[in-house]
């Protein structure tokens, strides 16, 4: 299965182009951000994880959903075909 990451924004850097393609078997959030730090090393882990979290003050969306809204979290099991995109949180008024 393929799941297509991009990343938006101050995170841009983080990967070529902004995005990339991750294929497995089987895949859920986490594992996608335990790929991402494989695949990029340091520069990923430092930009997107805080220990096995995800760093204060980001965003990550899964098919427009916000991960933290969805019942499994970062354990949710993705298909074939998803869309992950990881941006800084904004706020204001």
């Amino acid at each position: 299965m393929r799941v297509k990451v991009s990343m938006v924004g101050l995170l841009e850097g983080v990967l070529p182009a902004g995005k990339d393609v991750i294929e497995a078997e089987s895949m859920t959030v986490g594992g996608v951000l335990d790929t991402l730090v494989m695949r990029y090393g340091s520069i990923a882990a430092d930009k997107l994880r805080d220990g096995t979290d995800l760093r204060e003050g980001l965003s990550l969306l899964v098919n427009g959903r916000n991960v933290l809204s969805l019942p499994d979290k970062f354990q949710t099991k993705l298909e074939d075909g998803d869309e992950i995109v990881i941006t800084v949180r904004v706020s204001g008024g």
